[in-house]
């Protein structure tokens, strides 16, 4: 059970944290310290399992990479339905490890039987029947001597099978939970986001003399519904994640309830997303009662087996779209982002946009790539509704806004309408799972560049953090670094050239062309130049030189650099800033990244 360690090491974390805060009234730096602990420990456990979990099936990947397909029968010689075995092209979709794809080549040019009987002694019982049977009908070699090798290799594979059990595979855990790389990648991802967030809380709470270590508590049992949410295979595994995720929101969100409006954002985000989830569940009720089936590997099965989808599926599709569409805020189920954003602290506002949808939309992903919910046309076009319309309503209204946190909120509606075109295109599986981590990435690194610096700019004791742009008028000539970071998070936002922004519209636009979206695309086409302008406008005033501040006139226009004033969250958000323009002019560490990042089929 060595797989499921980030969610086991998170909850000793919240026992630990517990029992700290609560018996010995530990301070608020404790607390963060303890809390970051127990983070960076998940982390460094995710992260290796991902890398060993992800060269195995690398490595595995290449030594088919010559034919580009394994063959697989576990059929005997004598089945007439040996001609119909099931053929898996590697490029179209990772598979589990597998150790039937040792030189299949090698033996179909070989027609004698001395040759066929060293080849076979390198391969596995499974290939040895399908090979002795191309053989067979080039050669007919005797029975006696194929009947030897097989029982020979049979006993060297059974001496083999526990040294291969051990290793790092991807892997089901029960029905509940799958641990492959895919699941890995995005679970380190939540959990880096929760180390950064980690760190700008305590800079947000320096101020206040009080302990706020249940902050810290809640905070990582949202880590943790992400993290159960990523490593989700079963729709019951779903939703219980996504009620861990979304209830510590609800604290998180009013947690600093002497603001102006934050006792109004978390009533709100919690009657809507109470309702959301009732019709999440109903969706699921109505999935079970026509497919019986709950696991996601089940329901590809019985979706591709059923001939005509029924009405009682389709419901339970709508029903489901309904409720994921109001936790990644799509239209129609969006009007509640904005004022949430703005009554939320600034931290919380961070993890709203980051882990809160991208937890989501990660076991979406995984959920649609082994349904094929997208190939019936009125969930297709439905879905084709909904990101068309995210994307003009959020880069429209965005335009409208002086508040950085609610354009913040409407950007956001437009991002996950472009990611949405990912899963309607999801038929092209490379393409798709390349686009979605890109674009994830690049989309986590700006948010934690532009919300980390209004954060670091503002504090807990103050009615309302600083987020007007008449608040960061000028940032460059107070801090120089932070608003050069933040204006970088701000041109990738907009998908600017030689920044990961770029990278990632320039692979979402491969990828509706590819599959011939051409209406989406144009909205792409209009919601980036709207984007471009609201986003240049904010980069353009951070730079604006002060005539006025605190009733003093500044004469002098030379910047200073306060390196005394450069702390853990500001490096932070500086390392950001420099994966954005790194990754933006030589994306390669990224690709790969993304592509070791394989998905378990079944």
């Amino acid at each position: 059970m060595i797989a499921l360690s980030p969610i086991y090491i998170l909850s000793l974390t919240i026992i630990a944290l517990m029992f700290a805060l609560f018996r010995f009234k530990v301070s608020t730096k404790c607390c963060a310290i303890l809390s970051l602990c127990g983070l960076i420990f998940a982390l460094i456990c995710a992260s290796v399992m991902g890398y060993k979990i992800s060269a195995n099936d690398q490595k595995i990947s290449d030594i088919s990479s010559d034919n580009m397909q394994i063959f697989i029968s576990s059929l005997p010689l004598t089945s007439p339905d040996f001609q119909n075995a099931k053929l898996l092209a590697v490029d179209a979709a990772p598979t589990q490890p597998d150790p039937q794809t040792n030189q299949t080549e090698a033996l179909s040019d070989n027609n004698n039987d001395a040759s066929v009987e060293s080849a076979t002694q390198v391969r596995q019982p499974q290939l040895d029947e399908s090979n002795s049977e191309q053989t067979i009908t080039s050669e007919t070699p005797k029975n006696e001597n194929i009947a030897d090798n097989q029982e020979k290799n049979q006993s060297h594979s059974d001496i083999q099978q526990p040294n291969n059990v051990n290793n790092w595979n991807s892997q089901e855990i029960t029905v509940l939970f799958t641990c492959d790389g895919y699941g890995l990648l995005y679970t380190s991802l939540i959990l880096l986001i929760s180390i950064i967030v980690s760190c700008l809380a305590y800079r947000w709470f320096k101020q206040e003399q009080k302990s706020h270590g249940l902050f810290y508590i809640i905070l990582l049992f949202m880590a943790l519904g992400g993290v159960t949410l990523v490593y989700a295979s079963h729709l019951i595994a779903f939703f219980i994640g996504i009620e861990l995720l979304s209830i510590p929101f609800v604290g998180l969100i009013g947690y600093q309830y002497i603001q102006t409006h934050s006792l109004e954002a978390a009533i709100k985000y919690m009657i809507l997303s109470a309702v959301a989830s009732a019709f999440l569940l109903m969706g699921i009720v109505f999935y079970y009662a026509s497919t019986g089936e709950l696991t996601f590997s089940g329901l590809s099965y019985q979706l591709s087996t059923m001939t005509y989808p029924s009405t009682l599926l389709l419901m339970g599709v709508c029903l489901m779209l309904v409720g994921v569409g109001f936790k990644l805020s799509l239209v129609p189920f969006q009007l509640w982002l904005p004022d949430v954003y703005q009554g939320a602290p600034t931290v919380v506002a961070l993890l709203l946009s980051t882990v809160g949808k991208v937890a989501i939309f990660c076991a979406i992903a995984r959920l649609f790539l082994l349904a094929p919910i997208v190939n019936n046309e009125t969930i297709r076009i439905i879905l084709v509704v909904m990101a068309f319309c995210s994307i003009l309503w959020g880069n429209l209204f965005a335009f409208m806004q002086s508040n950085l946190k609610r354009l913040l909120a409407y950007s956001s509606i437009a991002h996950f309408g472009y990611l949405l075109i990912a899963l309607i295109a999801v038929q092209y599986q490379v393409l798709a799972l390349e686009t979605i981590g890109v674009y994830l990435i690049g989309y986590i690194l700006a948010n934690i560049t532009v919300l980390g610096v209004i954060s670091l700019e503002s504090h807990s004791n103050e009615l309302q953090d600083h987020e007007n742009e008449l608040d960061l008028s000028g940032l460059f000539w107070r801090r120089p670094i932070l608003a050069l970071s933040m204006g970088i998070g701000l041109l990738s936002l907009a998908g600017a050239p030689l920044t990961l922004g770029f990278i990632s519209r320039f692979l979402l636009v491969l990828l509706g062309v590819t599959a011939e979206l051409w209406w989406l695309m144009a909205a792409v086409v209009v919601g980036s130049a709207l984007g471009l302008y609201f986003y240049a406008r904010l980069v353009i005033n951070l730079y604006i030189k002060p005539t006025c501040r605190e009733d003093q006139f500044i004469n002098n226009s030379v910047v200073s650099f306060k390196w005394h004033k450069i702390g853990m969250s500001e490096l932070l958000i500086t390392l950001s800033a420099l994966l954005i323009m790194v990754c933006g002019v030589y994306p390669k560490w990224v690709f790969n990244l993304v592509s070791m990042a394989q998905y378990l089929t079944a």
